[in-house]
């Protein structure tokens, strides 16, 4: 019960904290256009003050709205945003970047007139660092709604508070891709036993958007998160890394966000039929039965009806028909001179598609090293990917990519940990020593940035293949 009534809380601090940053949009928007005694200013202002004082009470006695970078906290809690109202977002954060400003924090409960009265003041335009210190001036005036101005803060500061944030956002991370591995059992799961698999619990939208979240906040971790393997659960752990690698590469592509949304949803579903398929399908590689086909035929048939759904057909439900369907196509036949992948999501899914399954051990083949996998994409690029998608894949990646096991000269092997973005060091990634120079696995946790030693304990030797390392999850090893 005490549980339940947490997690009412938290949705409830959410909904209030949204509901505050989109009050707060419309409040300074409003003052552009009308003047002060405007009725839809008054009406505006004294929703944005009755928002503020029921956060002040249930935040005991401090509301505080911080802008880090691209992420909005309320005191502690990060805020969850729809991707509809990113624009608004976005348009807020720049009026206070323009002031310098970082958010607002209100120490006691506010009064209609004056929290007005201090908006008036803080939309007046700035043009010059001049206005900034004049508006900063004139903004510290009003003491009396006991307001605290904020500086601009980022992540990189370091500071202890921060380094919390950075804990948590891991965290985070780590418990989207798993709520993304259950969603996709669940919508399978469904589709076994003739249910709607989207009238289930798992809001998948919801999953979709937070994975979203991770790649826009952390691209690393997003593609650590992708090399999490799991033989037993392909078909699972293969649509959730689809998911999260074809985000990073609509983000590199510089999709915007709700249509991010959009295309992690349509990557997620592209292959959720193969799921429904035994394993002496799935897992064979020689040719299949005439009985086997129509039983993969029959899976997909079922896949596109469960992503149709009983709702209304609409352009979202459309594209993830779309992308199930043309991703396994050629991106082009020079014989034919005909793009079998004609939409620019099932481009990005294709590729994305083909690294995971490339890198994923199979009972038939050992998964290829990072690097081979991406030889194998860019000597294919231009008849079956896209080769700008390849590209934008290859430069994310870069030469040891995310995952990479490598031996050292010293001996000792180590699972690529972090890649610097300075050309200089793109042979000195970070490394996790996970083997001595024994062969022994190493128990505590040795995190190696090769650019700062010296010797033989500085170089990646060689990329070898996890599968001769027994026991050895680099994936695992570089999230946890």
């Amino acid at each position: 019960m005490a549980k339940s009534a947490s997690l009412a809380a938290t949705a409830q601090l959410q909904r209030l904290g949204r509901g505050l940053v989109l009050q707060l949009h419309m409040v300074l928007r409003t003052m552009r256009i009308h003047d002060s005694s405007n009725k839809a200013l008054l009406v505006a202002s004294e929703s944005l003050k009755d928002t503020i004082n029921t956060l002040w009470a249930a935040l005991d006695g401090e509301v505080r709205l911080q802008f880090v970078e691209s992420v909005i906290y309320l005191n502690d809690m990060r805020l969850r945003m729809d991707p509809s109202t990113t624009k608004q977002v976005k348009t807020l954060q720049a009026e206070f970047e323009a002031r310098g400003l970082g958010g607002l924090a209100f120490s006691r409960p506010v009064d209609s007139a004056a929290l007005r009265d201090f908006l008036l003041v803080f939309s007046r335009p700035v043009e010059s660092e001049a206005d900034i210190k004049e508006l900063r001036r004139k903004l510290e005036e009003f003491r009396d709604l006991a307001l605290e101005l904020l500086d601009p803060r980022h992540f990189a500061d370091g500071n202890e508070e921060e380094k919390a944030l950075r804990i948590d956002r891991k965290t985070f991370a780590l418990q989207t891709y798993a709520k993304t591995i259950v969603c996709i059992r669940e919508f399978v799961g469904a589709l076994r036993e003739g249910r709607d698999p989207l009238a289930g619990k798992m809001h998948i939208t919801r999953i979709v958007q937070d994975l979203v979240d991770v790649a826009t906040e952390r691209v690393n971790f997003s593609l650590k998160l992708a090399t999490i393997k799991q033989a037993n659960e392909y078909a699972f752990n293969h649509a959730a890394n689809t998911c999260v690698l074809s985000i990073v590469l609509g983000r590199a592509l510089e999709i915007d966000r709700l249509a991010l949304v959009d295309l992690g949803t349509a990557a997620m579903f592209a292959d959720i039929g193969f799921a429904m398929l035994p394993p002496e399908i799935t897992e064979r590689e020689g040719e299949l039965s005439e009985a086997e086909r129509d039983e993969v035929r029959d899976a997909m048939i079922r896949q596109i009806r469960a992503i149709i759904g009983a709702g209304t057909v609409n352009e979202a439900m459309m594209r993830r028909v779309i992308v199930a369907y043309e991703h396994h196509r050629p991106y082009y036949d020079p014989e034919t001179k005909v793009y079998g992948q004609k939409h620019v999501f099932s481009r990005i899914v294709a590729v994305a598609d083909a690294f995971d399954a490339l890198t994923t051990r199979r009972s038939w083949r050992e998964g290829f090293t990072a690097d081979e996998a991406l030889k194998i994409l860019m000597q294919e690029s231009g008849t079956k990917y896209d080769p700008l998608v390849v590209k934008v894949l290859v430069n994310l990646m870069g030469l040891y990519p995310l995952g990479s096991v490598g031996r050292l000269a010293s001996g000792e092997i180590g699972v690529v940990y972090h890649n610097s973005n300075d050309p200089e060091f793109f042979e000195k990634p970070w490394v996790k020593i996970v083997r001595d120079p024994n062969g022994a696995k190493v128990r505590r946790t040795i995190i190696r940035n090769l650019a700062e030693v010296d010797g033989p304990e500085s170089r990646i030797e060689a990329l070898v293949n996890s599968a001769s390392l027994d026991g050895l999850d680099p994936g695992m090893a570089i999230v946890i």
